[in-house]
């Protein structure tokens, strides 16, 4: 009972701290993704087959003085300043996404999750990583751009220069690895918060779909994310009509139940259906055979009656 209390005492002394921080982490991982979508992505050239065989097919060359990609690496050198600044926001919003899912997954072994300590790792440190590991890519990649256009050749040599090397490809895949080890997690911590009733079905199964979005990017911006982070904060602060789920106050694990429709119990309790109102005709005691309705002596016609008072008479 005293560990129970401690934990509920110490849940709630960082709550605020981390609704705050979820609801920060994802609407700058938003605003980060929108900036190089809208700013970088959709305005960036592509190079198609057909523009990489030009030098072949028109002046029988292996290679062409300048690389036909070189289009690509002028518009990142000029686009600078968007990339890097969408990146570092991603980054920072990647770092903080560590204190909701270390806090949920916290609460969540407390009331008798299975929490692996590999799992509490992952929670820690797979948004950081992800982060920083992508910024640097992306840095990186902004900086052989540079080299490439103020270089002396843009050839194909060039290029794979400005490209290639050991710590851009060891930053790529590091990146890389970072996102996919970070959407295992957030499913993990979704689907453990989600089971001992620390967050309602609705949200634990976007957090669920926004875990894995990160390494399958079904929409080209981060909603179901920020959604998500969004949600939890608010359901941690209890404000836009969001509330915190029975196993946040009482400390043990109750899955939430949603209230059934027209049904008058909201968390747990079995709501009265058709179904168990025709149970409880057929549970009824039986009353025995109704007494038979006397009926009415049939109406005399005129005749009768006037015989009928003369033997009154």
């Amino acid at each position: 009972m005293e560990d129970r209390e401690r934990q509920l005492e110490i849940e709630g002394a960082q709550r605020r701290r981390v609704a705050l921080l979820a609801i920060a982490s994802g609407l700058l991982y938003l605003a980060g993704q929108i900036v190089v979508e809208v700013l970088v992505a959709s305005k960036q050239p592509s190079v198609g087959l057909l523009q990489g065989l030009t030098p072949a097919l028109q002046h029988g060359k292996k290679a062409a003085a300048v690389d036909p990609r070189a289009i690509i690496e002028h518009f990142l050198n000029n686009h600078a300043v968007p990339v890097i600044v969408g990146w570092l926001i991603s980054a920072v919003a990647l770092i903080l996404l560590a204190w909701p899912l270390v806090y949920l997954l916290g609460a969540a072994a407390a009331r008798g999750a299975p929490v692996s300590p590999v799992t509490r790792t992952l929670a820690r440190y797979a948004g950081p990583f992800a982060g920083v590991a992508t910024f640097a890519y992306w840095v990186a990649l902004v900086i052989g751009a540079h080299n490439f256009v103020h270089g002396k050749v843009q050839d194909t040599s060039a290029w794979n220069a400005a490209n290639g090397g050991a710590f851009r490809v060891a930053v790529g895949a590091l990146g890389e690895l970072g996102l996919l080890v970070l959407a295992v997690t957030v499913v993990l911590v979704a689907l453990r918060a989600m089971r001992v009733g620390l967050l309602t079905r609705v949200l634990g199964i976007i957090g669920i779909i926004g875990g894995v979005i990160f390494i399958i990017p079904i929409v080209p911006l981060p909603v179901v994310q920020a959604l998500f982070l969004v949600g939890v904060g608010m359901m941690l602060l209890e404000i836009g009509g969001l509330v915190m789920p029975p196993a946040w106050p009482t400390g043990e694990a109750i899955p939430w139940v949603p209230a059934p429709r027209g049904g008058a119990q909201t968390r747990g309790g079995p709501g009265r259906g058709p179904g168990q109102r025709q149970r409880q005709r057929r549970d009824e005691p039986s009353r025995g055979p109704l007494a038979p309705v006397p009926t009415p002596p049939p109406a005399l016609s005129p005749a009768a009656a006037k015989k009928r008072k003369r033997r009154r008479r």
